[in-house]
Parts: C-alpha cells; structure tokens; sequence
C-alpha cells in the first residue's frame, strides 16, 4: 500500500504564513484551490486558495482573525497536491503490470500572494483566501520608458527580468537557432515590464509558461515546441471515457471536443530602409490550412529592415532583412493558424500542467487519439475533510484547452505597441569639443528630456534622422542640429521605434538668433562657425517701407544687401540704415565671373521692364563708335596713310563682330534672349566710365584694342609715354594738322631697318634756332631743286644746273684732297623676338586649350597653351629659326569640325606624330 507524504489532498507553505508550536505547524488547511493557468496569458495565471484554521487546534477565532495580512501579501507560498497515480496493485502479476498508484507524487503550485483577504467563517474557524499569480505579474506593476539599442530579443529580455530574482529557463532553439539578430532601436515606451515583453515575445514567436518544483516557479521561455516536456507517468497517456461509461481507478477525461476554426492563410509584411530606399523588403508567407477560403491575407508593416541607427552607426553589420522579415511573417501566421485545430476537455484531472504534452487515447475520433500540448487549464479542487483530518473526500475538476504537438505554436498579439501621437523633447549628444557629430545621412544623436541612464555624450542616445522641408536627391536644404541643442521628436506612424527629429525649439539656453520681439519683422537664417564665434546670415527684413535682404559673412566682413540698406548685427539686429539699391562688399577679394557673358549697365528704366539682358542704349552706342572707326579709316586709307581693306578696317571689323555678338541674332520666340551670343563683357553709362587706380591700370587683347570718341582723346602722363609696336605705326589726321613738340629735350627719329620719307605738300621748314644743322648720309647726300642737283660724296662735290651757278665767298681757297667723315653710331642689334602659333583645322575651326612647344634657335623650349581662338603670342625667343611642336588634339576625333566632310566610319588604330615645321621669327 502506498504512503501518502501528506495527510490531505491539499497543503500550503510560506515562510510568511502563521505556524503553531515549536514544530512550526500550520495554522491554516487548504480547503479550496481554484484558477487557472495558460501559456503566454499573465492575465489567466492566478489562482485562489481558501485557507481555514485547523480544527484539530481549536483555535480561538478573536486570535485567527486578526492576522497582518500586509506580511503575508507579496510573499512566495507553495500549494501542494496529492496525486495518487493510477492503477491498483494486483499481486501475483508479472514484471510492472500489477503495480498499483502508477505517477504517484505531489504537484507544486507556487505563487505570489497578491491579495490576501478574511473570507469569512466557517463554524468555529475563520476563512482566508489567498490570490496567487506567478512572479512574472510583478513585471505588470512597474512603468520605465528606456532604449535598448544593438540588442536581440533574448538580450533585452534578460536586460529587463535582471532586477527580479527569479529562475528562467530558455529553450529556445527554433528561428536562427536560439541566436535572435540585434535591432537598432527597441524602446519601452512608458509601458510595464510586462507589456514591453510579451509584445516583443509576441513579434517574435517566444511563448512562455511556469514551471513548479521544490518550492520555487521557473519562468520557462520557449521557441520551438521540443520544449514542451510529457507530462509523468500519471499523465503521459490519457484515457477519454465519457460520463455514461464504465468506472475505471484512474483519472481521465471526461469531455472533449475537437474543433476546426477557419483562419488567415498568408501574411505579408512590408518595409521602408531609408539606406536602401529602392530595395524590396516586401515578404509572403503562406501556410493555409485544409479547408475551404483559407486564401485571407493579413498585410502588416514588418520594420524589419534595420537602417543602422543603433549606438554603432552606419559602422554597424546590416541586419538579413529578408529572413527576419520571412520569420516575423511565419510567426504571425503560425498564431493565426495555431488556433485553427483546438480541443477543450474536461476531467477529473488535479495533476494536468499547462506546457506540459500527454498523448489521448480511447476518443471515438481516431485522428484525435495524439499527442496534445495542454494551452490552458482551469483547475477547482475541494477539500472536504472532518474535524480530526481523516476523511480525505475531495472535487476535482479540470477544464482544459488542447493544441495539437505537431501544430507549431505562437501568442496571438495582444499587447499593442504604444502610439506615440505628439512630440518629445531631446538634446543632440556628441563627443566633447564638437560642435556637431553626423553621418553620411546627416543624422545627429539624441538624448531624450526622460532618458534617467544618458550621460549627454556620444555613448548616450540614438541616431536620428533631421526632417526639412525639402532635401534630398543633392536637393534643398540641410540645417543639423548642434550638440547641446533642443530638439522636437515625431515618431512615423506613433511607431516608438522609428523616430525622426522634425525641429529645434528655443529654450532657456538656446535663445533665437535676434533680439525679440524688437526684430519680429526680421526673418533671419544664421550659422555660427565651428569652434568660434564668427557667423553668417540670410535676413529678411520685413519692416514697413524698409524692407531689404541681406547675405552677411563675417569672413572680410562681407555683406550683399538689396533695398532700404541698413546694417543687421549679431543679437542686436536692425542697426543704422546705409543707403538704398545693393551693396556688394568684403575686406577681402571680391570675384564677379560670367562664363557666357556680363553686361554692368546703368542704362534702363525704373522698374526694369524689359528683359534682363536688354541693351539697346549700350548697343546703340557701340554701332555708332563702329560707324566712326569705319569712315576715318576709309579716310586713313584714302589718303594713303593705310592699306586699303586693312591695318584699321580690320579693327572696324573686329568691333562689328563684338558689337553683333552683343546684339545677338534676331529672337526666334517671346521667350528666346539672344544678346550675348558670346562671351563678352560690356560696360554701359550715358553718363560716364571712369577708371582710377592708384598704381598701375592695364588693358590687354589678344586681338585688337579699338578706342573710339565722338569728340577728344586726352593723354595726360605724368612722366613718360612709351609705344612699342610690333609692325607698322601710323597717325592719321583728317583736318587740323598734327603737332610734335619737345619742351625740352631731343626728338629724334630713326628708320633703323630702312628709311625715312618726309612730304609736303607745301614748304617744308627744318630750322635751328640756337645752333646748326648737320645733314650725314654714308654714300651721298643728293638735293634737286627743279633742274639743278648737287650731289655730295666721296668722289666729290657735283653741281648739275641749266641755269647760272653763283658763289659768294669773302676769300677763295684750294687746297689738296681732305675728307672729314662725320661717322655713325652702330644700331642696336635685335634683343629676343616673339612669335604668333596658331592652329586651325582646314575648316578654319580653332583648335583651342591645345599644349604647343617652341624651340628657339638657342634650344629653349617654351610650352604654353593655345587660347579659344586656337592662338598664342610666345614672347622671350632668340633670333633665328624655331621648332613648333603641337600636343596630341585634346578634342574627340569625331568632331565633325575635325573633318573636310563626314566621316563613314569611325577612325580606330591610326598612328599619330605631333606636326614639326620650321618658322621664321618675325
């Protein structure tokens, strides 16, 4: 016969419970136990025990009932229930199949009393009741709001359930093989321990239940259902007998239905990486079951794709978005599916565990003869005993929901996250000594305003993305926040984990960037330099009749400014007015660059109302300086002091052409601008240009240099006026005649190369006023005088005359051959020379921005470049032959202007040898 370890079917223990004696006995007897226990379901784990004082003790009521219930509630107290196996012992059979009380034992509840309450009496005994829920309910009485970052499921769980000092057993071997990948965000959003947990739990397939033994409940964490244990020998088979049938000594079920649900068939989950924007991170699961319309999809935002925004940054590993996606849609489907093939029983059953698995036997159903996972269980067990203890009748009744072992298991999700629908407070974190710290997607780091375990550094917060109105596609604009700014956070979709930074507000500490309210009609975007207080500004100052923009730079104190001028300083902000229209300012260089041409004009009209680039006046004026060069040119040419089609003409031309590519073609549509065809720049004033420099002032052309005036052309030189002219030099003057005067000092001039004529119509006078005239000529000095010649030379003196020949001397004298030489000065010899390159195709198309080299007759090479116009003027060359040697042609070969016509194909594989030529310096 089998010894029992305890006299009742139930008892109770607790270190905080009332004990009589020297031996510690217990003052209360269980004689009710009551609840129930589900997996995944905190809010159906409890259990109510009713206690009554022994009436083996007699106790007196006046001291059983007024125990102190506060020492007992929040304490650990284990129930525990006989079980008597099955089975009666037979002798005389063989081996095992005559033993009787098969799985006998003792099953533990143990739980935390959360209420403890006087139930009443019971005759001469007082009734207590005690609620019991498992230790995990203590995670439901808390509240923290805090960032696990870089962490699994697994880590955070162990993070959050470190301050309870309780078991947990994780069995967790199912997805990625117990090894959940990180995520870079995973908030508690002002939520309970518990909350925070089971949706976690929830998203990613982790189920859970408690375990019993010794006196202490195990948390069990499982994944997979290898996790689920038989249950022993008592009740790892059980038997299905309904109520009308024969009596059997053991217990079994006494109820059972089997039902099939219709359920959801796929799910799919959808994501947006905003580090892969284009990337598909859509995912479908599908795992209908066996029935009819089981096609329904559940569509649901997966966030799944990890965009690195935990503490390590774009430095971090990037998550397998496909898989997590792929398993996050398995595990909702799988709680959907789960549901669809359930039993629920009933049983005399006081030892049937919630997670345990047992296999049912002896249901007319054959399918249903399996094994089972027991999903939740509500247990009533009564004691009714006697005074003295001896009778052990009881009432047990166990009502039970099944779930088939080789159906994977998952929580239905019933814990939301939080909806965050406004803003929180941050402050942008960063290394010490920074003014900003960002990554490729301009994200900065903030410390939230709740944030209790921040340090305010760069190991303190999370990466956030900075919303603007408009940035992106190198669009826009970009404005990040500084460290120890104040910021506005919004949370896509309320979503707690995907937060964004959607402004900076002004506090205490951060005040706005201008005095107010005195400077509420100035908008003003400002940046303060990195490590100092420098700064530059965009304003707009809005104030009645006073309105200007206004780009400042503190850099040269450089500053644009459009309208009522006044100056904008730092805090203070509107200061003293400085005049109206733009000012363009810096102390430092200043760079006005048009690539296709810029006119600076003050000709127009107020209000501007023709288009940009209108020029009439300017181009009236430039026709009639082209007008004027034209006529005196022709003059020049009439009167022989020019070729003719050359020398000045070509400088008319020259202007014709600038002056046309200023006017530009005749426009072909209303919106068609066509001045400044090329790159010209035009300077316009009626009413003057004036240039002063305090040094050196400089005009250079590569071409020609043309100055026209309607009326004079003043020089005046302080000092010394030079010309020093490549060719020909040459002065025309149409009227008024032309002066060459020398206050002091010589005028000489001097053919040094050929000679010089001088011509007159009329007298030609050369007088010395103070002292002589000297006449010199190498070979002979000839003068005609109508038919008379007097011919001076070595060989003599010789007069030719038809009319008398007179000479008046005051005393004749011959004497013998005595020549006076009166010399010459040696010319200067030819200092370095230069040389005008130029390359054209054959369609007269210049070969500009082409490398050319030029070597003298000494053998000094000078490289260079060769302008737009395929031209360059190589000055510093020795006298004599050059070489002139031209780089490979920078252009591409296909060029139409490479070729006389074009070309069938395309040339490939020619070899190329720069062209070599002589030339003779000019």
């Amino acid at each position: 016969m089998l010894n029992f370890t305890q006299a009742r079917t139930l008892s109770i223990a607790g270190a905080a419970l009332p004990a009589y004696g020297v031996d510690g006995l217990p003052v209360f007897a269980p004689v009710r136990l009551r609840g129930t226990e589900a997996i995944g379901r905190i809010d159906l784990c409890h259990y109510v025990v009713t206690l009554r004082t022994d009436d083996a003790y007699a106790f007196s009521p006046s001291v059983t009932a007024n125990l102190d219930l506060d020492k007992i509630v929040g304490t650990e107290v284990t129930v525990s229930i006989q079980l008597e196996g099955k089975g009666r012992f037979v002798p005389g059979l063989v081996g095992g199949a005559g033993l009787g009380n098969v799985g006998a034992g003792t099953r533990e509840i143990t739980g935390l009393v959360t209420e403890a309450r006087v139930a009443g009496e019971d005759r001469h005994s007082i009734l207590y009741e005690l609620e019991l829920r498992p230790w995990l309910y203590r995670t439901t009485l808390t509240q923290d709001c805090r960032i696990f970052q870089d962490m699994s499921v697994v880590e955070i769980t162990e993070a959050v359930l470190a301050k309870y000092p309780y078991s947990v057993d994780k069995r967790l071997a199912g997805a990625f093989d117990g090894l959940y990948p990180k995520r870079d965000v995973q908030r508690q959003a002002f939520e309970s321990d518990w909350a925070f947990l089971q949706r976690l739990w929830e998203e990613w397939g982790i189920w859970w239940w408690f375990e019993h033994e010794d006196g202490h409940q195990r948390l069990v964490l499982c994944d997979t259902m290898g996790g689920h244990h038989p249950h022993g020998a008592a009740y790892e088979t059980l038997r299905y007998l309904s109520p009308d049938g024969k009596r059997i000594d053991e217990e079994h079920i006494h109820a059972l239905s089997v039902t099939s649900r219709l359920t959801s068939g796929s799910v799919t989950v959808v994501d947006y990486d905003y580090t892969r924007p284009r990337a598909n991170l859509t995912v479908t699961e599908e795992h209908p079951r066996r029935t009819a319309s089981a096609d329904g999809e559940i569509y649901d935002w997966g966030d799944h794709s990890q965009p690195l925004a935990g503490a390590q940054g774009i430095s971090g590993e990037p998550n397998d978005a496909e898989r997590e996606a792929r398993h996050l849609a398995r595990v909702q489907l799988e709680a959907k599916r789960c549901a669809g093939l359930r039993a629920n029983g009933s049983g005399n059953l006081r030892g049937l565990t919630v997670g345990r698995t047992f296999a049912l036997t002896g249901y007319p159903q054959q399918a249903a003869n399996r094994e089972y996972v027991v999903v939740s269980c509500l247990l009533d067990i009564e004691e009714v005993g006697d005074r003295t203890g001896a009778g052990r009748a009881y009432r047990c009744d166990a009502q039970f929901e099944l779930l088939p072992a080789n159906e994977p298991f998952r929580l239905e999700r019933s814990v939301s996250k939080p909806v965050l629908s406004g803003p929180e407070k941050a402050i942008v974190v960063g290394p010490e000594g920074q003014e900003v710290w960002t990554d490729q997607y301009g994200r900065v780091k903030v410390q939230f305003a709740w944030d209790r375990q921040g340090r305010l550094d760069e190991q303190s917060g999370i990466w956030l993305r900075v919303l603007s109105p408009w940035q992106g596609a190198d669009l826009g604009a970009t404005f990040l926040p500084r460290i120890g700014h104040e910021v506005a956070v919004l949370h896509y979709f309320g979503d707690p984990d995907l937060p964004v930074i959607s402004g900076s507000p002004v506090n205490a500490f951060r005040q706005p960037t201008l005095d107010l309210p005195a400077n509420q009609a100035v908008a003003v975007w400002r940046g303060r330099e990195f490590q100092g207080t420098a700064s530059g500004h965009v304003a707009l100052d809005d104030t009645q009749g006073q309105i200007q923009t206004q780009i400042v730079s503190d850099a040269g104190t450089s500053l644009l400014a459009l309208g009522n001028i006044r100056r904008i300083l730092k805090k203070k902000g509107r200061a003293d007015a400085r005049g109206k229209g733009f000012d363009l300012r810096t102390d430092d260089w200043g760079v006005v660059r048009a690539l296709k041409g810029l006119f600076v004009l003050t000709d127009g009209e107020p209000g501007a109302p023709g288009h940009a680039k209108e020029a009439r006046e300017a181009v009236g004026r430039l026709t009639r300086a082209r007008e004027l060069q034209e006529s005196l040119s022709e003059l020049a040419q009439q009167h022989e002091a020019q070729q003719r089609d050359a020398d000045q003409s070509e400088v008319a031309k020259s202007i014709k052409t600038r002056n046309d590519s200023i006017k530009g073609n005749p426009p072909r549509a209303v919106d068609d601008f066509p001045e400044l065809a090329e790159r010209d720049i035009v300077l316009a004033g009626p009413a003057g240009i004036s240039l002063a420099s305090e040094r050196t002032a400089h005009v250079a052309s590569n071409e020609d240099v043309a100055i026209t005036s309607g009326r004079h052309v003043g020089f005046a030189v302080g000092h010394s006026l030079f010309a020093s002219v490549s060719n020909a030099f040459t002065l025309f003057v149409h009227k008024a005649g032309m002066a060459l005067v020398a206050a002091a000092g010589k005028v000489r001039i001097e053919a040094q190369a050929d000679g010089i004529d001088l011509r007159a119509k009329r007298s030609v006078n050369v007088e010395s006023v103070t002292e002589s005239i000297e006449l010199h000529a190498a070979k002979e000095i000839v003068l005609h005088a109508g038919n008379t010649q007097v011919r001076i030379s070595d060989q003599g003196y010789t007069v030719h005359t038809v009319g008398d020949h007179t000479v008046h001397a005051g005393r004749h004298q011959t004497e013998g051959p005595k020549g006076i030489g009166g010399g010459f000065p040696p010319f200067p010899k030819s200092g370095p020379g230069q040389l005008e390159v130029l390359r054209h195709y054959v369609t007269d198309a210049p070969v500009d921005k082409s490398a050319f080299a030029v070597t003298d007759s000494l053998g000094v090479k000078h490289a260079g470049m060769l302008d737009a116009s395929g031209r360059a003027v190589v000055s510093g060359l020795a006298p004599g032959s050059v070489r002139v040697a031209y780089e490979r042609d920078p252009h591409d070969p296909w060029d139409l202007s490479s070729y006389l016509e074009q070309a069938r194909w395309r040339p490939g594989g020619v070899a190329w040898y720069p062209p070599t030529f002589n030339a003779i310096q000019n």
